[in-house]
Parts: C-alpha cells; sequence; structure tokens
C-alpha cells in the first residue's frame, strides 16, 4: 500500500473512532480541541495553537486527526 494510502486508511480509523466515542469525549473534553493518534487521545486543549505545538513535538503530524469537542450543536449558515 502506497504511503499516501496509508495515511488515508489512518486518517479514516481515527475519524471513525472520533465519531463513535464523541459523547465519552464531550463528557471529558467539552470545549476542547482534542488529538487523536492510533485511535486514541494524546493530548487535548482548549488553545488550538498550544496544543499543536505539543502534538507537533511528539507526534508525526500527518497521522494525527485535531477536532473540536463541544455538547453544543453548531448552527451552519449558509
Amino acid at each position: 500500500m502506497s504511503e499516501h494510502l496509508a495515511l488515508f486508511d489512518e486518517h479514516d480509523k481515527n475519524w471513525s473512532w472520533f465519531e463513535e466515542h464523541y459523547e465519552e469525549l464531550v463528557k471529558k473534553f467539552d470545549g476542547e480541541f482534542v488529538a487523536i493518534y492510533e485511535q486514541k487521545v494524546v493530548d487535548h486543549d482548549k488553545e488550538l495553537t498550544m496544543l499543536m505545538k505539543r502534538v507537533e513535538a511528539k507526534y508525526p503530524v500527518e497521522r494525527i486527526l485535531v477536532d473540536f469537542v463541544s455538547s453544543e450543536k453548531l448552527t451552519l449558515i449558509l
């Protein structure tokens, strides 16, 4: 499998894990960004910049999923 396909597969696994565990994540990290590597939370912070500095120092960034966790429903205005 090519490196690009491997990265896509890893991102897909991390995203699926994030979706499956979202309610648990909200209970622990509501209002924070979470960094997910190999289907587990490796760091979290309210400040994305601070989180990314720590994550970039420890993990291969291209293999990390970072997303915001919130108990509030998002509303998109088009």
